[in-house]
């Protein structure tokens, strides 16, 4: 499994791209820089065997440009979210789009997630869990085998974590979140935004569990 970032530019978040049997995007920033992002993605696998893109949670800055990225695939890339926000994508509003300047898209989901669900990414079995607090569908991807996590933006490098002052956000949630996580073995830890860490994920983990914790 071979794991591409293109880092997130002003308020766009990273996009990831995973290289495999089956090849998967993760977040697709908010469309602002999609003519940019899609000719990175080409620069690595072609554009018609993305099978999946995987979105993290349902803010703008990180959904934006999901059908930017469907077109360009030729539709083959199936959308992946959380099923508690399947209607509110469809619905196609957000108010930090319209403060950005930009315009939420109506996004169907074509595969609904939940926390139960493994989901195979490039090669390897990821299981999703429910991470909300950030916001009311947030997703984290975790590989056991890898000990890696794709982790939105419930978890930040060096200890950081996500808002919980947004729609949707709750801090007794986010916290119970980043408790869960921070007993999972994670060495690769990748963001929704800043820096990817590679071989010492867990001791960030543990950093933000301990800076969230200090705010009770």
């Amino acid at each position: 499994m071979d794991i591409f970032t293109i880092d997130g530019k002003d308020y766009d978040s990273n996009v990831y791209v995973i290289v495999g049997e089956i090849p998967t995007i993760i977040d697709t920033g908010t469309g602002f820089y999609s003519r940019i992002i899609i000719e990175t993605v080409q620069k690595i696998i072609k554009l018609n065997k993305i099978r999946q893109i995987l979105l993290t949670h349902e803010h703008y800055d990180h959904v934006g440009g999901v059908q930017d990225i469907v077109r360009a695939t030729n539709g083959s890339a199936r959308i992946f979210a959380h099923k508690d926000i399947v209607s509110k994508l469809k619905e196609g509003k957000s108010s930090f789009a319209e403060m950005l300047g930009g315009v939420m898209p109506n996004i169907e989901v074509d595969v609904p997630l939940t926390e139960t669900t493994q989901i195979t990414v490039g090669d390897e079995s990821f299981q999703v869990l429910f991470t909300p607090g950030h916001s009311i569908g947030s997703l984290c991807f975790y590989s056991k085998k890898n000990e890696v996590l794709f982790s939105g933006d419930t978890i930040f490098a060096h200890g950081g974590f996500g808002r919980y002052d947004f729609p949707g956000g709750d801090f007794r949630l986010l916290l119970h979140s980043i408790e869960r996580l921070a007993a999972l073995n994670i060495k690769n830890l990748y963001p929704g935004h800043g820096p990817i860490v590679e071989s010492c994920g867990k001791d960030h983990v543990l950093a933000a569990l301990s800076n969230i914790r200090s705010l009770i």
